[in-house]
């Protein structure tokens, strides 16, 4: 009987935490899609803006070209640290411990991250906060694939799990944010 219960109430525990981090996943991915919207908003007011004004052409070729290679680069960005494309390049046998392969799945992310950081100054605010949401909802899957693993190839297994088990893919939205951006500088 004792047993029972406690079966019982690790069940109970575990369906909460699953609840806990569907209704998380909904809400980050909600936010996602008002900064997407806002980002069509924007780039709309922007287009507008440009046809009324004329500017010099080559500065303004000097600079779609500068905007257009960072949304090049974001693409990439972003194509790098989706999670089945870390899993192939980073093994979670050779690893050791799920710790070890957590820290250097998170390293990764934040070496691409830091990589391209200095791109966000020729993207608009909009794309950059999808950017931004993008990679910690990419971090936070992989930590909650993390949480009790017992080794690098069960948080890979999780993680897998987890990424396909998501409303909404964050990773896709912000290649479709920048995919946006990118048509803008050249209508």
């Amino acid at each position: 009987m004792h047993v029972t219960t406690i079966t019982l109430i690790t069940a109970l525990l575990l369906f909460a935490t699953v609840a806990l981090l569907a209704y998380q996943n909904y809400q980050t991915i909600g936010a996602l899609n008002d900064t997407l919207a806002s980002l069509d908003r924007s780039a709309r007011e922007q287009a507008s803006a440009a046809a009324s004004v004329s500017t010099g052409g080559d500065d303004k070729e000097a600079t779609n070209a500068l905007r257009l290679q960072a949304c090049e680069r974001f693409t990439l960005m972003t194509e790098r640290i989706a999670v089945p494309n870390l899993l192939l390049r980073l093994n979670p046998a050779s690893s050791g411990s799920a710790q070890e392969f957590t820290a250097q799945l998170l390293l990764t992310i934040r070496e691409e991250f830091e990589y391209n950081v200095t791109q966000q100054i020729y993207v608009s605010d909009a794309l950059w906060n999808v950017l931004l949401q993008a990679r910690d909802n990419v971090s936070q899957l992989i930590v909650r694939a993390a949480e009790g693993a017992d080794s690098a190839e069960q948080v890979a297994s999780r993680l897998r799990l987890l990424s396909s088990r998501q409303p909404a893919d964050a990773i896709a939205l912000a290649q479709a944010a920048v995919r946006r951006e990118a048509v803008q500088l050249l209508v």
